[in-house]
């Protein structure tokens, strides 16, 4: 009684400690917010019994289903949290119980690897918590296997075969890899039976390719990966410390047990070698001399062990700590809730250097929510794919869903809803997806069309709510915010519709959208916006009698800057009353062209910094050399 005492303090510590990183660093409601995008292949949950009939169809569908089930309380981070930390316990615990069969005496910290494991797989926003079920589930069946009373060869590879068909339908491939590793493993150090050891691999494969063909109906190849470490569904990313985490994660307790027993093996001789009595009552007196300080050293071990965990944990997150990783999933969370500046105030605590198209296509779309993108644009890093995210050949979902929220937004409604089709032809379901068609079907006065997706969006138990409210709208009319929302997009959009085609440049695009609406301020500043960044200041110059339309508080700077340059380049003279560029955007535009000219070789690095730290925000600056300027 007073050891499991003494062992709770151990899992205390570790578990709460985990817990509260997991909750308040970490915040698991973050990974919801990238099922379907960032993390397209994350398991998805709806209620009914047509899902859940489906899951139950398919190879690993249970698990992946169970997955979808519990991933739905990521949406609270506290919630996420706990249930992370409960599966890695689960995980834990069936690991400790496989190292003591093969003979480990103190099993507990070495089993507390596979919960630092997922602490560091979550810490990089990835979701391993199929592939921990997965591995659970194999690791539990191998145990009850293990405990059969059954012996004899004939009855005891029936029963595998069972039980490995029950394990493929439950926990796919991987699950079957786990268990069929560890009978071997058993089966060739404590059982002696080398006959089961030979044929159970070779029987989890032929299991494999037999019910993938006449039971679930799907391709050989592909139940072969079905929640293994090299499959969509799991998480693995295109790092390589993931990768190597993921396979540790389904590896540890085969690997461990596998060295356990063979160590035992080999040093069997030693640890049999006969103890001459006398040595035993010298022992014997020592023990109970020093009772009280044999007290004090087992609970300095135990305080020690208990640290272990803990500092191996920190020292796998210090090495392998990504400082991009939390602000690009948060971006993409302020990004969904439409919160714009705090956008921007998270890109102003980036790395130096460290940006992606993503984070530039949020801080693009955040600058023209907050007014300033004809002014703050070169303030912050800035990509030509950025705008219209045209650096993938292949779009991925994430791709999608962003270019869908943005042509909904410019008035392009058509293309909009070719995308959000796209995403949910190619997935079972996507709730991003159905709540994009539902709102592109009120905007097209298309009701009926918008209760269908609705309704499906009500299957979702995180949705669900939003759901109803939008229903309720249906028919008693829209709140102020989305009346205005609907109110700001409805003008902007073709009055003979569109085909949404994609053969069409991004200039096209633009201008065909102003030329239905020559009020569309967004179309206007992004085709601008787009001219800035492929350095086409002619354009910029030209569009200048269009400012008037739009009702701007005097001319915007950069395209001040943009036609400055424009007109430099030509050897013309500023007209202020064709182009009406206030005088001190001059006067920094001929200051910017001394400096520039002063570069020389022996000067560069430290005019440069001059140029910086004065014009790194400026068109000037990036006109000249290509890039914003940050010191």
């Amino acid at each position: 009684m007073l050891q499991k005492v003494r062992q709770i303090p151990h899992n205390l510590i570790f578990l709460l400690s985990g817990l509260l990183y997991l909750w308040l660093v970490v915040e698991p409601r973050l990974i919801y917010q990238c099922f379907g995008t960032i993390l397209p292949d994350a398991p998805i949950f709806l209620t009914g019994w047509s899902f859940l009939d489906n899951s139950l169809r398919l190879p690993g569908g249970p698990v992946m289903y169970v997955s979808g089930l519990l991933s739905q309380g990521y949406y609270y981070s506290w919630l996420g949290a706990l249930i992370i930390v409960l599966s890695a316990l689960c995980l834990c615990e069936l690991s400790r119980r496989h190292l003591v069969a093969a003979g480990s005496c103190r099993a507990t910290v070495l089993s507390s690897l596979p919960a630092v494991v997922l602490i560091l797989l979550y810490s990089r926003y990835k979701h391993p918590l199929p592939a921990c079920l997965a591995v659970s589930l194999g690791l539990a069946c191998s145990l009850a296997f293990e405990r059969l009373p059954w012996r004899r060869l004939v009855i005891r590879a029936m029963v595998y075969c069972l039980f490995a068909a029950a394990v493929f339908w439950l926990a796919g491939a991987g699950g079957l890899f786990v268990f069929s590793l560890m009978t071997v493993i058993y089966a060739v150090f404590i059982g002696r039976d080398f006959v089961l050891a030979l044929l159970a691999l070779p029987a989890g494969l032929g299991i494999i390719w037999y019910l993938a063909l006449y039971a679930f109906i799907v391709p050989p190849k592909l139940a072969f990966s079905v929640l293994t470490p090299f499959s969509p569904e799991v998480p693995q990313g295109v790092d390589t410390f993931s990768t190597v985490l993921i396979i540790i994660l389904y590896s540890f307790a085969p690997l461990c047990a596998t060295l356990l027993l063979l160590g035992r093996k080999l040093f069997a001789r030693i640890v049999q070698t006969p103890k001459k009595h006398s040595s035993k009552s010298r022992r014997k007196k020592r023990r109970t001399a020093g009772g009280k300080s044999r007290g004090f050293v087992v609970i300095l071990t135990k305080t020690a062990a208990a640290a272990i965990p803990i500092l191996v944990t920190a020292v796998g997150l210090y090495f392998s700590h990504d400082r991009l990783s939390k602000p690009l999933v948060q971006a993409h969370d302020y990004y969904l809730r439409k919160q714009w500046r705090e956008i921007l105030e998270l890109s102003r605590n980036l790395p130096k250097g460290r940006s992606n198209v993503y984070f530039n296509h949020s801080v693009n779309r955040a600058l023209y929510h907050t007014g300033r993108l004809p002014y703050d644009m070169f303030k912050f890093p800035q990509t030509p794919h950025g705008i219209f995210l045209t650096h993938e050949v292949k779009a991925s979902y994430l791709t999608q869903m962003r270019l869908c929220d943005l042509f909904m937004e410019l008035g392009r409604v058509n293309s909009a809803e070719r995308l959000a089709s796209e995403i949910l032809a190619s997935k079972n379901h996507s709730r991003i997806a159905v709540e994009k068609l539902a709102w592109i079907n009120i905007l097209k006065r298309q009701n009926d069309t918008a209760r269908v997706y609705l309704n499906v969006l009500k299957k979702d138990p995180v949705c669900r709510g939003r759901a109803r409210a939008l229903l309720g709208y249906l028919d008693d009319g829209f709140a102020p915010d989305e009346a205005a929302y609907i109110d700001t997009i409805r003008p902007r959009m073709h009055q003979e519709g569109h085909r949404g085609a994609w053969d069409e440049s991004i200039e096209q695009i633009l201008t065909e959208l102003l030329a239905s609406n020559p009020a569309n301020r967004m179309a206007f500043e992004y085709l601008m916006a787009c001219y800035l960044i492929t350095g086409r200041p002619d354009k910029i110059a030209a569009s200048m009698g269009r400012l008037k339309e739009f009702a701007y508080d005097g001319v915007p700077t950069l395209y001040e800057e943009a036609t400055l340059v424009y007109l430099g380049s030509k050897g013309q003279r500023v007209d202020l009353n064709k182009f009406n560029i206030k005088r001190e955007t001059i006067d920094r535009y001929v200051e910017f062209v001394k400096l520039r000219n002063s570069l020389r070789p022996e000067n560069r690095q430290i005019v440069l910094n001059r140029l910086i730290s004065k014009f790194g925000s400026s068109y000037f600056f990036y006109s000249t050399f290509g890039r914003v300027g940050l010191l």
